[in-house]
């Protein structure tokens, strides 16, 4: 994929699209968007967003020392007054609102076609597999890290360029209505679920609730969308025979249905890559993926069929398929001194992914000895007991070496794993404590292998970064 290039925007595209007044006039085009007065903001919009912790009102200054061309701003406080004489000042009646008005303006300027996806599980790496697909063969857009939520989407949609012919934008949530107002921002012309599984149980209450919140971008679509469906999930089953009507068009991917558009089996797993085999719009073929896990499978079919409503052949996608690569914090292997390996996987976990994780490793033929650091998984609400005992009587089932687990619901998680008959060489943990990393070091040889597996909030790069690990960076 060629480099990125930031749109630029006009006074008036910025007035319009955020129905805006100018309060001062001094640059009249600017070049990206910003929200963040610790990085460079040279030539760029900042819009100033108040949340429940900040209010970046209160860092204008800032932002414009920062080289930002214009602020966006819905009160101007008496400390930054001054700025009216050497930069343009847009007022808005709300800030969020403006950049999520300005994200959906942009997005009707822009000539690409939007791909939305949401789901559970493998909406990231998806998006990611999907823009290695499509670089190939089309300038492409995509969501940077987890820009998924009501700024991350229409900053993604401001980052379209006039010359990107497709955008592919993440959309996620946490609550109902959620998609919908997404939805409404980014009016993607085609729009996917990868699928529904046990995460934001404490907003959501229940799967059931889950399935229902995703399947707002297929109720909010727009009437000529076009509709990608997972047909071996049971929820997403249950949205394709809802919503797949035959005057809408359809792709469908399964590893089992002969019928699926794209439909793909696993040859065999190693730990550093898949061997997959199937048939894609009618196009048989074999393909060898430098990723690991069984559940990619899945993100694999999903992104193939992305790029079949992309416009991809289905021998152009098995011919780019090798491009496919996780990204930080999704199943990365990292070496330490000492010779043992680590896989991270720190960028999310619910009950479904977890327990994958715990699959996968366990399928892993390994010389010497298995480890594992587990993070708390979540936003699980009152669910959170039932599912970390859950996943300590899997985990007891592994036959690790020696288990350490953080967060609040240890004692669960401790509780599963006594009752899969596993009472010796743990470690639990409300939080992390440096002491962990020195305590467990010297424990791990040459050849052994540690799953390192947890909610982001949970930051288990900390562990890994005090075992001073040889290819591996803090922050993605």
């Amino acid at each position: 994929m060629t480099s990125r290039v930031s749109p630029v925007l006009s006074l008036d595209d910025l007035l319009a699209g955020t129905k805006g007044r100018a309060l001062s006039q001094v640059a009249k085009e600017f070049s990206g968007v910003g929200t963040d007065t610790r990085t460079d903001l040279t030539g760029q919009i900042f819009i100033a967003l108040k949340g429940d912790s900040f209010d970046a009102h209160e860092f204008l200054t800032e932002a414009a020392a920062k080289g930002a061309a214009v602020l966006v701003v819905h009160r101007l406080p008496e400390k930054a007054q001054g700025l009216l004489k050497t930069m343009t000042i847009v007022e808005v009646e709300d800030t969020l609102l403006a950049l999520q008005n300005l994200g959906n303006f942009w997005r009707r300027k822009m000539p690409a076609r939007v791909l939305g996806l949401t789901g559970t599980n493998g909406k990231t790496t998806t998006k990611e597999f999907t823009a290695s697909l499509l670089g190939a063969n089309f300038r492409v857009q995509y969501s940077r890290g987890s820009l998924n939520n009501h700024w991350g989407v229409p900053l993604s949609l401001l980052a379209i360029s006039p010359s990107d012919q497709i955008a592919v934008i993440e959309m996620g949530m946490n609550h109902l209505g959620e998609l919908t107002r997404l939805s409404s921002i980014a009016e993607p012309d085609v729009v996917m679920v990868t699928m529904v599984g046990r995460g934001h149980l404490e907003g959501l209450g229940s799967i059931e609730g889950v399935a229902k919140a995703k399947a707002e971008v297929y109720e909010a679509a727009k009437k000529d969308a076009q509709f990608c469906f997972n047909l071996d999930n049971p929820f997403t089953h249950k949205m394709y025979e809802r919503y797949g009507s035959k005057d809408r068009s359809i792709l469908t991917f399964s590893g089992h249905d002969p019928k699926a558009d794209v439909q793909l089996q696993l040859v065999s797993m190693d730990e550093m890559s898949l061997l997959i085999r199937g048939t894609i719009a009618g196009a048989k073929g074999e393909a060898k993926i430098p990723v690991f896990g069984v559940q990619n499978l899945t993100n694999l079919m999903a992104a193939a069929t992305l790029a079949l409503a992309a416009g991809m052949s289905g021998e152009q996608i098995w011919q780019e398929f090798p491009r496919c690569h996780t990204v930080w914090g999704r199943n990365q292997w990292v070496r330490l001194p000492s010779g043992a390996r680590v896989l991270f996987d720190g960028y999310n976990a619910n009950p479904e992914s977890m327990q994958a994780a715990l699959d996968n490793f366990a399928q892993l033929n390994c010389p010497a000895r298995k480890f594992a650091v587990l993070g708390e998984m979540r936003e699980m609400g009152s669910h959170a007991s039932e599912v970390h005992r859950a996943i300590g009587e899997r985990a007891a089932s592994c036959g690790f070496s020696g288990i350490c687990f953080l967060g609040p619901s240890g004692a669960s998680f401790e509780a599963g794993l006594k009752a899969g008959g596993v009472t010796k060489n743990l470690f639990i943990s409300d939080t992390y404590e440096q002491s962990l990393a020195s305590r467990m070091l010297p424990v791990l040889h040459d050849k052994d292998l540690v799953l390192m597996k947890g909610s982001r909030g949970m930051q288990l790069e900390k562990v890994l970064l005090d075992w001073h690990p040889l290819d591996f960076h803090a922050d993605h």
